[in-house]
């Protein structure tokens, strides 16, 4: 994937960061449901936004005791299961399951849980799917995955690369590092999906390599990567 390279001095925003209309959730969420055995293989590629939690982990065969820890936040008005398990790491037939020394692959499933006495905030709706995502930091996982997404979707409506130096905040300031940093964005449109697509490299840090595949419909999600520094989300007409 091609694109148009130029300088940027970003401030690196792994995860989803706080803001004012987010909250982060310090335990899993904890829905109720049975696991059951699976008529045909579970294909994360087919999950719809605004499917039910519970028919999604069911037609993978696991529970959400299985979820593990994850620092990300969701939206209020919703909660969120991460899972690192095989079983919810298939993609269009691809095993996106792997870890570094550091880190595991996981997808992050985030859903309604609207409170009874606020009500929904926006388009949330009570244990209905409002976006996935997913976290790859293995290179085979993450080419494999990449070059699914352009055999299925075909070529990304916008992609670019940035090029640029790491910055970290000391005592307020933005300070440049000498680490050089190289941000790979794509997007593409499928129907009312958007499939976001994000790969952050750093010179001399080869623990923090990552890439994020965010897939959603509604507004509130654009603005949630966004406000988290996520670059190029204007280029998201919804």
């Amino acid at each position: 994937m091609k694109g148009l390279k130029y300088i940027v001095l970003p401030m690196i925003c792994w995860g989803i960061a706080s803001c004012g209309h987010q909250k982060n959730k310090e335990t899993e969420a904890l829905v109720e449901t049975q696991g059951s055995t699976q008529t045909e293989p579970f294909n994360l590629a087919k999950i719809a936004v605004g499917q039910n939690i519970n028919e999604i982990l069911k037609s993978a065969g696991a529970t959400a005791k299985e979820a593990v820890r994850s620092n990300e936040v969701t939206l209020i008005g919703n909660e969120k299961l991460a899972f690192s398990s095989k079983e919810l790491l298939h993609f269009n037939g691809i095993d996106l399951e792997g870890k570094t020394h550091k880190n595991t692959n996981k997808v992050i499933l985030h859903f309604g849980k609207v409170d009874q006495e606020i009500g929904p905030l926006a388009n949330e709706k009570e244990d209905e799917l409002g976006m996935y995502q997913l976290d790859i930091y293995t290179e085979q996982e993450k080419t494999a995955l990449l070059d699914n997404l352009n055999k299925t979707l075909q070529k990304p409506s916008f992609d670019t690369v940035h090029e640029g130096f790491e910055s970290e905040v000391k005592d307020n300031e933005i300070i440049q590092t000498q680490n050089k940093l190289r941000q790979e964005v794509a997007i593409w449109r499928n129907k009312d999906m958007l499939y976001y697509y994000c790969e952050t490299k750093i010179d001399n840090r080869p623990d923090e390599y990552r890439c994020n595949l965010f897939v959603f419909k509604n507004k509130e999600w654009k603005d949630l990567l966004k406000g988290s520094g996520y670059p190029d989300l204007d280029k998201i007409s919804l």
